[in-house]
């Protein structure tokens, strides 16, 4: 159940395999938290939007379905918080921290890393505070890591999941990469491949399941039966969901806990192009040119800023002639953007995300050690596949 790259991916190995397969999905396109659509004409990606060259599974799947793969600059690696004496030397610090535990922890066991229990429960800003930050330092900590990429206040954030992550390989070559078409291309493809067996706008009430199969029940009454169950969905809706047998302790204190941090993303597009030479930012969170032609300025904000609008007249000295705006946290079969693990999450449930209910596979890249990224949601769904054809025999 799912639409997103997750469950598409899911689905399409599954059938690859010889599996007859059907994709539930609740909104009226694929795609999930890949969305691509025009703004004055122009496409516009209000999701994910770029890859890594590590990003394996879905390159993967790019190459499986034909869909194209470019290359493009990438951003300035110098880029990061203008900090001078004290602040810098701090801030430094907790960079080569992060990387020292990245080294060291191994992404698929993290509790096994020593002291895990206690780094688990440090926060970002936990770790800074103990250190003598100024505010200087934890509002730059904000901007740089909050307001830009994670959505999740650094007080809410565990260092070792932070870690974990990039040892996982969150973007070890850069974000460089992107798919002809955008992200949802991909979706779009991996449905095309299902010769018809997704369904649009037909969201799920319960599952229920016994030895030999699982009843899915509809909103609108319908019920469907299945042999296993493959659920792509975020711990947001999850949480909707009635279960039959109920979920295991540590899935019920998941959905009880888990945070999902709020991001908007927004475009603008000008009469003349914008004149912007590397990406601006700012506690708004980070403003950057488009990389294709006609380009438009494209805003992504996360946290507190995530619920401002950026007032692009202002920031460009001239008004747009389109704009867009879409707020995650809003959108209904979203309910926010990614799974951002906080204080003790990663040592308790967070780990056993990816184990069996049953007859119900969990996919998403809730599942993967990459949890706010496009590559853990395609590891997700192959590795959901997997464990169903290996059950299978």
């Amino acid at each position: 159940m799912g639409a997103g790259i997750s469950g598409l991916a899911a689905a399409f190995r599954l059938q690859r395999a010889g599996l007859d397969v059907a994709v539930l999905e609740a909104r009226d396109r694929v795609g999930g938290r890949t969305w691509r659509f025009r703004v004055g004409g122009v496409p516009f990606d209000a999701g994910g939007e770029v890859l890594d060259h590590d990003h394996s599974a879905l390159l993967g799947l790019a190459e499986e379905v034909g869909l194209a793969v470019v290359e493009h600059a990438g951003w300035p690696s110098e880029l990061g918080p203008d900090l001078d004496g004290d602040d810098r030397a701090l801030y430094e610090a907790f960079d080569a921290e992060v990387a020292r535990l990245a080294a060291r922890v191994d992404p698929e066991r993290p509790e096994e890393l020593e002291g895990a229990w206690e780094l688990d429960r440090q926060t970002l800003a936990g770790w800074l505070a103990e250190r003598g930050a100024s505010p200087v330092v934890l509002a730059a900590a904000e901007t740089w890591i909050s307001s830009s990429t994670s959505t999740v206040s650094t007080t809410e954030m565990s260092l070792l999941a932070y870690a974990t992550k990039l040892a996982a390989g969150a973007a070890p070559t850069g974000l460089r990469l992107r798919l002809a078409g955008g992200p949802s291309a991909l979706s779009e493809r991996l449905a095309g491949e299902l010769a018809g067996r997704v369904r649009l706008t037909v969201p799920v009430a319960a599952l229920d399941q016994g030895e030999d199969g699982v009843d899915v029940r509809l909103v609108d009454g319908e019920r469907l039966r299945a042999r296993d169950v493959v659920l792509a969905m975020p711990l947001t809706l999850q949480r909707e969901l009635r279960f039959a047998p109920p979920l295991p302790e540590h899935r019920l204190r998941a959905l009880a806990e888990a945070t999902y941090g709020s991001a908007r993303k927004e475009a603008a597009l000008f009469a003349e192009p914008p004149m912007l030479a590397a990406p601006t930012v700012t506690s708004e969170g980070v403003v950057y040119v488009s990389d294709e032609d006609p380009r438009m300025l494209v805003r992504f904000a996360g946290a507190g800023a995530a619920s401002r609008r950026l007032d692009f007249a202002a920031f460009a000295g001239v008004s747009p002639t389109s704009t867009a705006s879409v707020d995650w946290t809003a959108e209904r079969w979203s309910r926010g953007s990614y799974l951002i693990l906080g204080p003790g999450h990663l040592t308790t449930w967070a780990r056993r995300l990816g184990e069996p209910h049953g007859r119900i596979h969990f996919a998403g890249a809730e599942r993967s050690a990459l949890r706010s990224y496009m590559e853990g949601a395609a590891r997700g769904g192959l590795d959901a596949a997997v464990e169903i054809l290996a059950a299978s025999g």
